[in-house]
């Protein structure tokens, strides 16, 4: 066995314990003319080594999520879990720890509050420059400083679509062909805008309609990335809605921003299925999506429904970055049109 495996295989407290201690052991010879430097290094050193102990047995990455541990005490995150969880239930199988492969189970595993409250911490990313940012700085970091935090032009009152990042923003301005338009054209463009609002206004109306029916069902979901020759293309694990078993297929294309995705039915019907569905922001997730409800009828020979389009709210090569991670955290509602 490996050290990287040995060290692996320990729960977290014997981990951060063995970090205190080498933190802790004195340095053989304490003048040295290199020691200023390295004493400038040991904070991101210790901040990189926690992210590795702190960080999911399952995902390998740093959530700042609910954590659950196995009774030896691996950690794993509340979207790992969860999918754990699901998939031993779909094939019948007692659940385990992907380190000790001991029993996991919501009664069995507890949460740990204190690697929680570490995680958050530690330093985060943003989402629009991805700079690590301290827990305090980032909501106005993220708000008011970033140069790459989506805006949109001044002169949106009179029409201009214009939306982008900041660092964008005045060399629009000083171009924005809106302040040299004439009445028609702004009119124009104003109606288009409020027709985009009504659309709006009629996709939320609808949803709240079918929250109402009595038929529907929504799960918390990881999009799982696996590289091809041609695409960087994702898939959820198998999830069970209306005795049927279902799984959501992506991929990228053209753009970073173009996010492309079906629903797949995984299950023979001895009848037609016409559902709705609606792909949310996950719990925990950074990604903005905007909502976009879909309409397909499923039958015994067609299990596929068509490639939909997933829009973000903000649209940036940065978005990429949220697909390269394992994990996405994504939600997803389904009604039953009766």
């Amino acid at each position: 066995m490996t050290d990287a495996v040995q060290e692996r295989s320990l729960p977290v407290e014997a981990q951060m314990i063995d970090l205190i201690l080498e933190k802790s052991t004195p340095v053989s010879d304490p003048i040295t003319p290199n020691r200023g430097p390295k004493l400038k290094k040991a904070k991101p050193l210790l901040k990189n080594k926690l992210q590795k102990i702190l960080s999911c047995a399952v995902c390998l990455e740093l959530r700042r999520s609910a954590i659950f541990q196995c009774k030896y005490g691996h950690l794993i995150c509340a979207g790992c879990f969860g999918d754990i969880l699901s998939e031993s239930r779909l094939q019948n199988e007692i659940a385990s720890c992907p380190v000790c492969q001991s029993t996991i189970s919501k009664d069995l595993c507890s949460r740990n509050i204190a690697v929680e409250k570490t995680i958050r911490e530690l330093p985060m990313s943003c989402p629009y420059c991805l700079l690590q940012i301290s827990p305090e700085s980032y909501k106005t970091h993220k708000k008011c400083l970033c140069e790459k935090r989506p805006t949109i032009c001044s002169n949106n009152l009179i029409g201009c679509p214009w939306e982008g990042p900041y660092s964008q923003k005045q060399k629009h301005q000083d171009e924005c062909k809106q302040l040299s338009a004439n009445g028609f054209d702004i009119l124009k463009s104003l109606n288009h805008m409020d027709e985009e609002s009504k659309e709006e206004v009629n996709l939320y109306e609808k949803i709240f309609e079918l929250l109402s029916v009595e038929k529907f069902s929504y799960h918390d979901l990881q999009f799982k990335h696996s590289t091809t020759e041609d695409n960087v293309e994702f898939e959820t694990s198998r999830f069970s809605a209306f005795d049927n078993l279902w799984v959501i297929h992506g991929y990228f294309k053209d753009k970073p921003s173009e996010f492309h995705y079906q629903l797949i039915l995984k299950s023979k019907i001895p009848v037609s299925l016409p559902i709705h569905y609606l792909l949310v922001k996950g719990p925990y997730s950074d990604m903005e999506i905007k909502p976009k409800l879909c309409q397909f009828t499923f039958e015994e020979k067609v299990s596929e429904g068509p490639f939909e389009t997933l829009n973000l709210w903000y649209h940036s090569d940065s978005l990429r970055s949220f697909f390269h991670a394992k994990r996405i955290n994504i939600r997803i509602f389904i009604f039953v049109n009766i």
